[in-house]
């Protein structure tokens, strides 16, 4: 039988599911499917390799180091019922280490070990590591950040166990607006990283995210552009290209800033479009400017201009030279078809539209009923992933 939209999967003892999100650098997308899980009545723990900030609203939050301190914790969970394990890589090998535990304990597929793969080796180094491949190996399930990732991942590692694709929605009421004081906007704002200039290796390792060179051209010609730099590097190496650059900003703190700025801007080194990381990778940082209100200023960003597109939620340019003067570039009646499009999309592509699709993935793994799902999600859900992948978690 079916469970209702607005309620939770029941584990076989007839109680919401016990999820462990684990992330060693517990980043915002564990957060923003924890809320959302939450929100439905799950009991939700986090964990990570560091304290990290907006981690207050799990039941339980705690911090490992080593091998031995993330098996004990594991150990402790599962004798405490938890149904479900999800770990968010990168790195990959404590996959391994959470599988030893459970084979130990003899919880092999009693409690499922799914995988978020929020970057693989295999797409931004075009290798495949051992602790990459061990991963896919040790996973009961895995959770993709992108069509195209998922697509050719599957491939390369040959996968047949399940698996789906969950973009970085934000959460449902996350930042408001007045749509009264969007004419009293201005300026580009960037949020996100972007490695210091002078950091040889990581340019080398991490080129799409050389931003520098680009980020000076956009103030050269004409706009008035805000850095929220998600690293300190970037902060500390930025001051001089005639932008205002802000320290990493803790992430509410930061939502409440965008609604102050005309566009975000979605900006990679991808001139080349060699990089398949940027070219099959869906940006967070998308998901942000919409909810801020803030159409995206999109450029060598293929997935994210592709996304763009189909939604009608900023504007798309094949090289950063045909950027401009943005108050020259865009009408005033472009900006605002796109902003009225804007302000319906933003009710629609949030996690809590979208979280079911876990939820029944999670079911399957347990053998206990999935949900229904209400006719307009369900188009909505199409929309966006296809019907293959949506019929997959309905059957």
């Amino acid at each position: 039988m079916a469970r209702d939209f607005d309620k939770p999967i029941l584990n076989k003892r007839g109680e919401p599911l016990k999820i462990l999100e684990i992330g060693a650098h517990h980043c915002i997308r564990c957060i923003k499917k924890a809320r959302a899980l939450q929100t439905l009545g799950y009991e939700i723990h986090g964990s990570g390799e560091m304290l990290a900030h907006g981690t207050g609203f799990y039941n339980t939050y705690n911090v490992w180091q080593t091998k031995k301190q993330l098996q004990n914790m594991i150990r402790l969970y599962v004798n405490q019922g938890i149904d479900i394990i999800e770990y968010n890589n990168e790195p990959d090998h404590p996959v391994s280490w959470i599988r030893e535990v459970l084979d130990d304990m003899g919880k092999t597929g009693e409690v499922p070990l799914v995988t978020d793969l929020h970057d693989l080796d295999c797409i931004r180094k075009d290798i495949i590591p051992i602790a990459e491949r061990r991963m896919f190996n040790d996973s009961d399930a895995l959770i993709y950040a992108a069509m195209p990732i998922r697509e050719s991942v599957n491939q390369l590692h040959q996968v047949t166990k399940p698996n789906t694709v969950m973009y970085s929605y934000c959460n449902e009421g996350i930042i408001e607006y007045d749509p009264n004081h969007i004419s009293q906007r201005g300026a580009c704002v960037y949020e996100g990283g972007a490695n210091p200039p002078d950091d040889e290796a990581l340019n080398q390792q991490f080129a799409y995210r050389y931003l520098y060179e680009i980020f000076k051209q956009i103030v050269e010609m004409g706009n008035e552009l805000h850095l929220f730099c998600g690293n300190l590097g970037a902060f500390q190496t930025h001051q001089n290209i005639g932008a205002v650059a802000y320290p990493p900003t803790p992430y509410e703190k930061m939502m409440e800033e965008l609604v102050k700025f005309k566009y975000g801007l979605c900006i990679f080194n991808n001139e080349d479009g060699e990089k398949n990381q940027v070219n099959f990778t869906l940006t967070n940082k998308a998901q942000e400017y919409l909810q801020a209100g803030l159409p995206s200023i999109v450029c060598w960003a293929p997935e994210t201009e592709k996304y763009t597109q189909k939604h009608n939620i900023g504007f798309c340019f094949e090289h950063v030279d045909k950027i401009g003067n943005l108050d020259q570039t865009i009408t005033q009646d472009m900006y605002l078809e796109v902003m009225d499009n804007i302000s319906k999309k933003r009710k629609e592509l949030v996690m809590e539209n979208f979280i079911w699709k876990l939820e029944n993935l999670y079911a399957g793994l347990l053998n206990v009923d999935r949900k229904s799902i209400p006719e307009n999600i369900k188009q909505l859900n199409i929309f966006e992933f296809g019907e293959e992948d949506i019929n997959n978690l309905l059957i």
